[in-house]
């Protein structure tokens, strides 16, 4: 089921006692499993009818606890200018308010990452507050370059900040993109810089989702031939988005008549695998 919390364990007291394991040290004792794990021993151990149970250090049991645990998700979003970018910024601020409506009650918290122009900003740092998800998505406009590899790495920043904060959360990063990025941060190729990033999230293991918002024409002959003879437009001669999501470990979707509800949609399906 979409969004359902994920169930996780917790190295402290908190959380509900699912099971108990033998441990060297133990600090939080599971008195059942440690009785049942003692029982059939004490004949050997020469324990007389009306005494106290004989317990030796290896019956000791340590409860193994669980707590639900929220998830994040860090929208990494395009805001440069394309012929779909405002559709684009529209379904994603509308699929970012309806995945906050029931967020308090799931415990997950929605985080945004817009790139244009020359960088990248976070305009929403990890939230479960709609109205100031509201207040600053409304604020939000598109037009200018794609610096794709600056979105990647500013989001890349926000899961490992949180997860730093707190070990036990789900981080689920997602890219509304058309893949195609134009500006260099690190003075090579965009499209490599791009690669070598996603190569990075992916050895973190960190859950994703790529929803690609262009429609592929990276088949057709005339646009295999302008990658080859005008370099500036190679990222034209493969399915960018594609190509990023396998490099991400992610989940490919294209969603090419974005909408809010299958952009929210697709996060759902993917919050609802990652719990499993």
């Amino acid at each position: 089921q979409g969004g359902k919390r994920a169930a996780s364990q917790t190295p402290d007291r908190r959380g509900r006692y699912v099971r108990a394991e033998p441990k060297a040290k133990v600090n939080d004792l599971a008195i059942d499993a440690t009785v049942r794990a003692a029982a059939p021993m004490q004949r050997d151990r020469g324990r007389l009818e009306g005494e106290r149970l004989l317990l030796e250090r290896e019956d000791l049991r340590q409860k193994v606890r669980e707590r639900k645990v929220g998830n994040l998700i860090v929208f990494v979003v395009d805001a440069s200018a394309s012929m779909d970018a405002e559709q684009r910024m529209a379904a994603t601020k509308g699929a970012i308010l309806s995945l906050l409506q029931d967020a308090y009650v799931r415990r997950d918290r929605v985080a945004v990452v817009i790139f244009k122009n020359r960088t990248a900003e976070v305009v929403l740092r990890p939230t479960s507050s709609v109205s100031l998800a509201r207040r600053r998505l409304e604020k939000l406009s598109v037009g200018g370059t794609t610096p794709l590899t600056h979105g990647l790495m500013a989001g890349y920043k926000v899961v490992k900040t949180e997860l730093l904060r707190d070990p036990t959360i789900r981080p689920l990063l997602v890219l509304i993109s058309d893949g195609r990025g134009n500006i260099s941060m690190f003075k090579e190729e965009p499209l490599v810089e791009a690669q070598k990033v996603a190569g990075l999230i992916e050895a973190e293991s960190i859950d994703c989702l790529v929803i690609d918002s262009a429609r592929d024409y990276s088949h057709l002959p005339s646009v295999q031939h302008l990658a080859r003879v005008a370099p500036m437009y190679q990222t034209y001669a493969i399915n960018a988005c594609a190509d990023l999501a396998e490099r991400m470990g992610a989940r490919y979707y294209g969603l090419y008549d974005l909408s809010r509800d299958e952009i929210a949609s697709a996060v759902e399906r993917e919050l609802g695998r990652s719990a499993r």
